[in-house]
């Protein structure tokens, strides 16, 4: 029996580094598309948020908004016990201290509950919406015979502004949109149709901006005519308006004086 020779042969050393640096450079395009596609859903997280946050403030102000001077007499729209609250802690006002946003109130005496409480409410009742310290919308509450109920709705307001519309000619449309002031100052409470707010709404905490998307500088925002510019960039910040026409003031009554 004669033993026969096999040879055998392998990968060299250069093959081995040559699929090396192609596996490393796999590897490396496949971990740069995760991380693009993480940054990318992070950013869209982040504007969603900000959006969310507008969209559900806007929805449950004018939830009582437009409920506005319902099951109030007609002779008293316009005063201190009609719809809107008198200029003072309670009332609406241009400016809340701390952070610069509008306070808006009205008053009804029918119709849903406010501040995420349940059920109708029978008695007049003063509902109230501004922005804290914290960047909360708060909805506030209070009746003739009740304490204050105050419950922040949602976060992520930055800052909000009122422009109240102001019929000059009796035929139930707004012709101007003014500040609280002027209003005030004018004595037009009589002649308020509507109301336009406008918001600066942010991602809020959670949801910041990766910092590959972050701007330089942060750009300003409209605020109903005013410009905003934000503080930080790492948050998407959104402004966003509407406008609430108060459907339940008689106009057939509400311009006697």
């Amino acid at each position: 029996m004669k033993s026969a020779k096999r040879n055998q042969s392998g990968f060299s050393i250069l093959s081995l580094m040559i699929a090396s640096v192609i596996g490393i450079f796999i590897m490396a395009g496949a971990g740069k598309v995760y991380i693009d596609s993480k940054h990318t859903f992070n950013a869209r997280s982040s504007v969603a948020a900000a959006v969310e946050n507008y969209r559900f403030a806007m929805l449950d102000m004018r939830r009582s908004l437009v409920m506005a001077g319902r099951g109030i007499a007609s002779s008293l729209n316009g005063t201190v016990n009609g719809p809107f609250p008198g200029v003072a802690a309670d009332g609406a006002v241009d400016s809340d201290g701390d952070t610069g946003s509008s306070v808006v109130a009205v008053r009804y005496a029918s119709g849903p509950a406010p501040c995420g409480l349940s059920g109708e409410i029978t008695t007049p009742t003063i509902v109230r919406f501004y922005v804290d310290a914290d960047e909360n919308l708060v909805c506030e509450a209070r009746t003739p015979d009740h304490p204050v109920y105050a419950q922040p709705l949602v976060s992520g307001i930055v800052q909000m502004r009122a422009l109240y519309g102001v019929d000059t000619d009796t035929d139930g449309i707004a012709n101007q949109y003014v500040r609280t002031s002027i209003v005030d100052g004018s004595n037009l409470w009589v002649n308020v149709v509507s109301v336009r707010i406008g918001i600066i709404a942010s991602s809020g905490e959670g949801q910041e901006l990766p910092a590959i998307y972050q701007p330089a500088t942060a750009e300003p925002l409209d605020l109903l005519g005013e410009d905003f510019t934000p503080t930080e960039t790492n948050r998407t910040y959104k402004s966003a308006s509407t406008t609430i026409a108060f459907r339940n003031l008689d106009t057939t009554k509400m311009y006697r004086q």
